[in-house]
């Protein structure tokens, strides 16, 4: 082998090492934004969790809540045959 040869080599496997480097460079770089945006969306997982129990408490609330209905009468209605509108508000829990 020629001492050009060894040279070309030796130039040859530097630029594959930069390129190397560059490489693992660019790894780190994306594995660094990797771990924020993971944090990122742990963050927005919590809140959707927190939003949901929220939402699974009130719906829980009004689908447990003893109905009384109240008759809407007007003082200028008479008392007919006619059936009465009625509201239905949640009873208070004793």
């Amino acid at each position: 082998m020629s001492t050009q040869v060894i040279l070309d080599r030796i130039a040859q496997k530097k630029q594959e090492l930069a390129a190397l480097q560059r490489v693992q460079a660019l790894s780190e770089t994306t594995d660094a934004h990797c771990i924020e945006l993971n944090r990122q969306m742990s963050k927005v997982v919590k809140q959707y969790e927190s939003i949901l129990c929220i939402a699974k408490g009130w719906s829980s609330a009004f689908e447990n809540a003893a109905l009384v209905d109240i008759p809407q009468t007007n003082a200028t209605e008479d008392d007919s045959e006619q059936p009465e509108n009625v509201i239905r508000i949640p009873a208070e829990s004793a």
